[in-house]
């Protein structure tokens, strides 16, 4: 059976827009105050409501990703930021300690020499390292201290660990030492746990030398202390010189290989105490940086002009 699609009987009678509008109006009213009063729309609104919860969240999810996608990028970049602050300010922090400790040390070190130039050497000058220097197998550094100051060619260097070096040459305000490493520089030394002697000279190698003329029949051990003998008559006995940390057993008619470290590190501490030998006068040739003629034989020890080199600590008494 065909719908029929003329309009109901009612609007048929030929009623004007207004009534019709005026009867729209006061049943939608009536519903309102109905609803309001006994909720008869209620169940209406609950089922347009579920079945159009779905198509509003769809609608939704794209603003919604754009909020969650926006706070996490800015999460994101929050997070990095605070990352990189807190990195710099752990750099910062450990510069700062390390510069602390630096300065503690040398505050400690500092202290320690001008004691010990107070307490037992009081013809002396307190210096610092100012320029490394090597050429080849040569090992020296330069201090802020010259002839102006008192310093000779021969003066034994130390610092609060031990023995540095020798002044190997004077100008008019810095000069040269030549350290334990380098090849040229001679230091009488002693054994105390086996009573040793000998001589050591640096093979140009950082913070390392050798120990000769070391008896054939000599018990060394790794970790050996090494000190002055005070036979050269330049530095005092008893100034600690390094640690034996290589021994390689003599071979037929040889003398043993014996490495050692310095006591003393000119990398860690740049503050020296030079002992002025002629109480700060000096020779007349300060400047010159040429060894002097080696001792003839059988002449006097006293009359060696380098007092540095092996012959003269071996035949000095």
């Amino acid at each position: 059976m065909a719908l029929s699609q003329s309009p109901p009987a009612f609007f048929r009678q030929g009623l004007s827009a207004r009534i019709k509008l005026a009867i729209a109006l006061t049943a939608a009213v009536a519903v309102m105050q109905l609803d309001r009063r006994f909720e008869i729309a209620s169940p209406l609104r609950l089922g347009v409501s579920v079945i159009l919860y779905p198509v509003s969240e769809a609608l939704l999810m794209p603003r919604d990703f754009a909020y969650w996608a926006g706070e996490r990028l800015q999460s994101v970049s929050q997070l990095a930021n605070e990352v990189e602050r807190l990195r710099d300010e752990e750099t910062s922090n450990a510069q700062s300690l390390l510069l602390a400790n630096q300065l503690r040390s040398d505050n400690d070190n500092l202290r320690n020499l001008l004691n010990l130039k107070s307490s037992a050497f009081p013809e002396s000058k307190a210096g610092e390292i100012r320029a490394s220097l090597k050429d080849g197998l040569a090992r020296k550094v330069l201090i802020n201290l010259g002839h102006d100051q008192g310093l000779s060619v021969g003066d034994p260097v130390i610092n609060s660990d031990g023995v540095v070096g020798q002044v190997s040459r004077v100008f008019p305000l810095t000069a040269e030492i030549r350290l334990l490493s380098d090849e040229q520089l001679f230091v009488p030394i002693f054994l105390p746990r086996s009573g040793v002697r000998g001589i050591t000279q640096g093979n140009g190698q950082a913070d390392e030398f050798r120990v000769r003329y070391v008896n054939l029949a000599a018990e060394l051990e790794e970790g050996d202390t090494i000190v002055t003998s005070g036979l050269d008559g330049l530095y005092p006995a008893g100034l600690a010189v390094g640690r034996v940390s290589v021994v390689v057993p003599a071979a037929q008619g040889q003398f043993p290989t014996v490495i050692a470290i310095p006591t003393a590190s000119v990398a860690r501490y740049k503050e020296v105490l030079v002992i002025l030998r002629n109480g700060g006068t000096g020779p007349a040739a300060l400047a010159s940086s040429a060894p002097p003629a080696p001792v003839a034989s059988g002449s006097s020890p006293a009359s060696s002009a380098n007092p540095s080199t092996p012959e003269a600590a071996i035949q000095r008494p």
